[in-house]
């Protein structure tokens, strides 16, 4: 796996049938092969993506407490990992440590 840049997909291209099997591939290479991707022309407004990346940064900045309020295993539907802890050798019997990035 070995790139030189992050690939930048048209979201354009997927809406033309002309074009749809060239986005494709694109998209194919940058999941397969790279592992992330950035998407233009997704037909968002500026404002609802920095709508969401505000809300997004005030999510980060809520103290721990609030963000296991809504954490996804209290979901019902949930059926993802969750919390990953482990036994570190430096610390003391029955101490854990949190892997979570929050």
């Amino acid at each position: 796996m070995s790139f030189q840049s992050i690939p930048i997909l048209d979201l354009s291209l997927a809406r033309n049938p002309a074009t749809k099997s060239e986005f494709l591939d694109s998209l194919r290479h940058a999941l397969l092969e790279v592992g992330f991707l950035y998407i233009k022309n997704t037909g968002i407004d500026d404002d609802s993506i920095k709508e969401v990346i505000s809300e997004g940064v005030g999510f980060f900045d809520l103290p721990t407490e609030k963000k296991f309020e809504i954490e996804m295993k209290n979901a019902p539907s949930f059926l993802g990992p969750s919390i990953a802890y482990s036994k570190s050798s430096n610390k003391k019997p029955n101490e854990f440590v949190n892997y979570r990035i929050l």
